[in-house]
């Protein structure tokens, strides 16, 4: 078995305020699934968004961003949106946008787990990242909420793969493309749940089922690949799961992200 995968759900969460941001490209731009449509900010320098969430969180990702390994992202949560400088109830202080390797096409995941359940109105992300070749920092979504960690991991045949919208029109002699940016998709088999994670996992699934996106990080912990094994999409065929033996449970999960 792997261990440690997780999947998270966004919570509700809408968008409060930032600093400068292009017009074009709103902070609301944060609260949707149109991996198209991003937040972006004007320069580099004292940029922030404030979310609000009145969810309990323990997992926050900020995701499809232009961030480096080098460059950080602090988060802070308070009750009121000066509380969130003066007085916050958490300080993750500056971390990592990543760690390990991530390679083009795949864009940032910055993904963290907060080490505690905090249920506060107002979130603030404070990002540096010097010498942004773009000039700007963008990302396309960020969600937060308590992740669902499969305690007994996922088999080790699972599956990485991609999903290419890309429309081939062949005739005589010629082959035309309508070109899209390929997607990546993960399969994994979650295996030997107890019944009371099974039924909690059930409950989740009924909750997300096909409409509502999902983070899946099959390998969180693996530094070197996770920025590409880690998906951010929608639930592609319909779940169930198998009841081999008594207390035992086994499900297969497809997920195709919305992009790399």
């Amino acid at each position: 078995m792997i261990e440690n995968p997780f999947f998270l759900a966004s919570a509700p969460l809408s968008f409060e305020t930032t600093g400068i941001e292009i017009l074009a490209s709103p902070g609301v731009n944060l609260t949707n699934d149109n991996m198209d449509m991003a937040w972006r900010s004007v320069g580099l320098d004292g940029i922030y968004v404030v979310m609000r969430c009145s969810a309990p969180v323990d997992t926050v990702a900020i995701l499809h961003s232009n961030l480096r390994a080098s460059d950080t992202v602090r988060i802070r949560a308070a009750t009121t949106i000066d509380g969130t400088q003066s007085a916050p109830v958490y300080d993750s202080g500056p971390v990592p946008a990543y760690h390990g390797q991530k390679f083009a096409p795949y864009t940032t995941k910055t993904m963290i787990d907060i080490s505690q359940t905090v249920q506060s109105l107002f979130w603030r992300f404070d990002f540096t990242s010097p010498g942004n070749p773009a000039g700007q920092i963008e990302a396309a979504r960020i969600i937060m909420g308590e992740r669902f960690e499969v305690p007994t991991g996922i088999d080790f045949n699972w599956e990485k793969g991609q999903v290419d919208d890309s429309i081939l029109t062949n005739g005589p002699n010629y082959e035309d493309v309508q070109e899209y940016a390929a997607r990546p998709t993960v399969k994994a088999t979650l295996g030997a749940m107890d019944e009371a994670t099974f039924n909690r996992f059930d409950a989740f699934m009924m909750t997300v089922g096909r409409s509502k996106a999902v983070l899946f990080a099959p390998e969180p912990d693996n530094l070197e690949t996770a920025q590409h094994w880690t998906v951010y999409g929608r639930v592609k065929v319909d779940w169930k799961g198998q009841n081999p033996y008594h207390n035992w449970w086994d499900t297969d999960i497809q997920i195709a992200g919305l992009r790399a």
